[in-house]
């Protein structure tokens, strides 16, 4: 009997690496050992480098050089014209549930808690590995289309080690670099939806061990492992007490909602909670935070804390205010997320002029109100620009490798038309990006030097194929949950 169960561990073992070395319809693009991106308008994020008119040259897939005029030996690299472009690190997207590309604009007209209610309820739970496969595929592809070159993949739909498996599968094989959240099972999401609004159920320790050792032994690949737990607005502190101690033992950066008007409505000053039993670190990343207090964002700053906001999405489903000004005033300085494209759109740039938008409209009308006519604003362009870039490096623990177009970093790089009739002139490199730029001027794409997009379409995808199956797919989910577009749950009894 032993040996029969041993072998059935292998067997599965077997399975699941078979299914994580499966085709998925796309490739990961390029690599030449030299590249020279040639006379292209710099925006590097780095101070010691600044903005410049040069070149950028990548050598096995790590920025070697950046300067005006760089010499390299005929025929000895690839030459990519820039000069029509402004060249940018890649985006980095703090928190999306990257699976969730498969129901997009589903919950578009949905509140916060019509999305809990149907994505909890009825969708995440009948969502198969398939499912998440194509979805995180699809997410993926979406990123890195519109120069999204680094996501946290918050996947909170782990319902079986073949979804878990499935949706790293997708991840490797779309070329992103990612840091992909074990978020846990929908059936333990459920029990917020009904008081006491906490979760009581522990995570899948077992199941997270497997992931790390088996998938992520090393954190040195393009997709790393983090955890997506629930927190202390939603679990109790027990759970939250070990969820936390495990991700230490692991080593795994730590990504939580937190300071969301549906998660505790109970109104618990949860990062206070977290102060007092010594659980505040640099590790975390605190998602949302919208009605935080003062001290709660001292407390934040103080442990090294990061904010991770997501605009539009909060704006729109009735999180709260971004907590931007907030946060800045704390001495943090936020990176952002999409959240769900079941609700929002899929590109940065979007999400930045969210990020300046808000701030700037609540300060303008506080002055409006005190009859003063606002003269300065606070929050710059650029600011929304390293909110979008080297501020997600560091939230991810990534600083030192992406972030910022720095000799000796990795080479993700967005390459940004400047002839497009919506960016000329293009007057000031930054307001162009943050305020006329769009997926459709991202022109080329770099993940550690690997080409995943140039000149305008993504390398290796068969979109065709994606979209007929994620079509097929969706349509055949929605059917089964009893979901159709335009529903919205209706209010409790």
């Amino acid at each position: 009997m032993q040996n029969t169960s041993r072998l059935a561990n292998r067997q599965q073992e077997e399975s699941r690496d078979e299914l994580l070395s499966a085709p998925v319809p796309g490739g990961h693009g390029v690599t030449a050992a030299r590249t020279l991106l040639r006379g292209g308008q710099i925006v590097s994020m780095d101070p010691t480098i600044g903005d410049l008119v040069g070149d950028v040259l990548v050598e096995d897939g790590t920025i070697a050089a950046i300067g005006p005029d760089l010499a390299v030996a005929e025929g000895s690299a690839d030459i990519v014209d820039a000069s029509r472009h402004i060249v940018i690190p890649g985006f980095i997207d703090s928190h999306r549930h990257l699976f969730q590309a498969l129901m997009r604009g589903m919950a578009t007209d949905w509140s916060l808690f019509q999305y809990f209610t149907t994505m909890f309820g009825m969708l995440g739970p009948r969502m198969t590995a398939e499912h998440m496969s194509l979805g995180t595929a699809l997410g993926a592809y979406d990123a890195l289309d519109s120069g999204v070159t680094t996501v946290f993949d918050y996947s909170h739909n782990q319902s079986s080690p073949e979804h878990t498996d499935e949706a790293v599968r997708a991840l490797r094989a779309s070329g992103i670099r990612a840091m992909f959240g074990y978020g846990g099972a929908m059936s333990e999401q459920l029990e917020i939806l009904s008081p006491p609004f906490t979760s009581t159920t522990p995570s899948n320790e077992a199941e997270i061990r497997r992931v790390r050792h088996q998938y992520f032994s090393s954190d040195s690949g393009l997709v790393t492992m983090g955890l997506a737990v629930r927190g202390p607005d939603s679990s109790t502190m027990d759970v939250v007490r070990a969820d936390f101690a495990l991700g230490r033992e692991l080593g795994l950066r730590i990504n939580t909602h937190i300071g969301m008007a549906v998660l505790d409505p109970l109104g618990r000053p949860n990062v206070t909670r977290l102060h007092k039993e010594g659980l505040l670190g640099d590790d975390l990343i605190f998602g949302h935070c919208n009605l935080l207090t003062e001290d709660e964002f001292r407390l934040m700053a103080d442990a090294g804390v990061s904010a991770s906001v997501t605009p539009e999405d909060e704006a729109a489903m009735g999180h709260g205010w971004p907590p931007i000004t907030q946060l800045l005033q704390a001495g943090i300085r936020p990176n952002i997320g999409i959240d769900t494209c079941m609700a929002v759109g899929g590109d940065p740039f979007t999400a930045m002029r969210f990020a300046l938008a808000v701030p700037r409209g609540l300060a303008n009308q506080r002055a409006l109100e005190d009859s003063l006519n606002p003269w300065q604003l606070d929050i710059s362009a650029r600011d929304v620009l390293e909110f979008a870039t080297i501020e997600g490096a560091r939230a991810l623990g990534m600083g030192d490798v992406t972030g910022s177009l720095t000799p000796g970093k990795q080479a993700d790089i967005v390459m940004i038309r400047t002839d497009h009739i919506s960016m000329v002139p293009v007057l000031d490199p930054v307001a162009s990006i943050v305020h006329h730029a769009s997926r459709g001027t991202v022109d080329n794409v770099f993940v550690a030097g690997r080409a995943v997009k140039r000149d305008g379409a993504l390398i290796g995808v068969d979109v065709a194929e994606l979209s007929r199956r994620a079509a097929d797919t969706a349509i055949g989910l929605l059917e089964t949950a009893g979901v159709t577009p335009g529903w919205a749950p209706p209010p409790p009894h």
